[in-house]
């Protein structure tokens, strides 16, 4: 099964629920981007509009090798500052005012079109998925977000600093490579790692700069773009969530094991209605699952009130698949669509579905 040939190949829009006014302290426009990373869309615009990318806010992350259309926030601009704004693959929609800014989760959910190529057989047809947290969540090309978590969450800030420099993986491009091993190279000289780090790598840049300004690990992460930084100890949650999810439903049901890039998930067909909970100081649970979760924390070296927030948020383990229409098959390639709840992610359902 092959995802994502072309941007073509992956459609999504999120649907969202916005009420506009003439005016109010944040303007709303739709972003339609294509080849796009949702941070590297708005880091890029908050450059061209020369405000910080810190006033910008979205309901979710969008997939990067795609054409995907989603709502965006930023406080203290106009209408008249999108005129003449032009970037490659890129379409903004100016919409208008509001007083509250568009926040993660907030929106209804996202419609997915994708085109699946190179199947041996046409797609199975199911109604229910394991809603686990998949590749692109954990850093996509670069896996290792939940590890920076960890990290974060235990307060060894500059290691997690560490992990978001260097250690460079085989997926990246060469200069990728070569500017992480330089960082690592010269540990603690910030101004020549600056000098010497890609334009593209934003991210990298941002923490080099408040290391420059300031020797503080902690306060280069929090100098992220409010949402990326909120992601880090967040991805470590996913982690845990899969990984304890996983283990519970092995020992319960039977089912298959696929491999994802921070380990093993474990799908079951059944629908099985139970809410998972992401782990936090708050987190209450008993019987079977707390035995399961307590061993997985015990194996990391962590306690429920290591973690800095106590939401006691849960999330659905399975998800019931709506408005799900196939294509015809026809020599390895199949049409299908279908609508997620926010949070979900498409990949999941693919993984699913062959």
């Amino acid at each position: 099964m092959k995802l994502k040939e072309k941007p073509e190949d992956f459609y999504v829009e999120e649907i969202l629920d916005l009420k506009v006014n003439k005016k109010g302290d944040y303007c709303y426009f739709l972003l339609e981007k294509k080849n796009w990373t949702t941070t590297k869309a708005i880091s890029t615009l908050a450059k061209i509009m020369k405000v910080s990318d810190r006033r910008f806010s979205f309901a979710g992350q969008k997939d990067r090798v795609g054409i995907t259309k989603q709502y965006v926030s930023v406080q203290g601009l106009h209408e008249e500052d999108f005129f003449r704004l032009k970037v490659k693959d890129m379409n903004l929609t100016f919409l208008g005012y509001g007083d509250n800014p568009i926040e993660l989760g907030s929106a209804k959910g996202n419609f997915f079109r994708l085109v699946v190529k190179e199947l041996e057989k046409p797609l199975d047809k199911v109604d229910c998925f394991v809603n686990y947290y998949d590749d692109q969540r954990f850093g996509g090309y670069r896996p290792n977000l939940h590890w920076v978590g960890k990290a974060y969450i235990m307060g060894y800030y500059e290691e997690a600093v560490r992990m978001m420099l260097c250690y460079p993986f085989n997926t990246e491009n060469k200069d990728y490579r070569t500017a992480r091993k330089l960082f690592e190279k010269n540990w603690g000289n910030w101004k020549e790692c600056l000098r010497n780090c890609p334009k593209m790598m934003e991210i990298e840049s941002k923490i080099l700069r408040s290391l420059v300004n300031d020797n503080n690990f902690k306060k280069a992460l929090k100098s992220l773009p409010r949402q990326l930084f909120s992601m880090i100890p967040h991805a470590y949650q996913s982690y845990l969530w899969n990984e304890s999810l996983s283990r519970y439903l092995r020992k319960k049901y039977k089912g298959k094991e696929v491999e994802y890039c921070c380990g093993k998930f474990f799908f079951v067909s059944k629908y099985v209605d139970l809410d998972w909970p992401i782990i936090d100081k708050a987190t209450k649970v008993s019987g079977e699952i707390k035995e399961v979760i307590d061993k997985l924390l015990k194996e990391e070296g962590l306690s429920y009130s290591d973690f800095d927030k106590e939401k006691g948020l849960t999330r659905k383990a399975m998800i019931k698949l709506q408005d799900v229409k196939f294509g015809r098959f026809n020599r390895g390639v199949q049409e299908v669509s279908f609508f997620l709840p926010p949070g979900a992610y498409a990949t999941m359902v693919m993984k699913t579905l062959n």
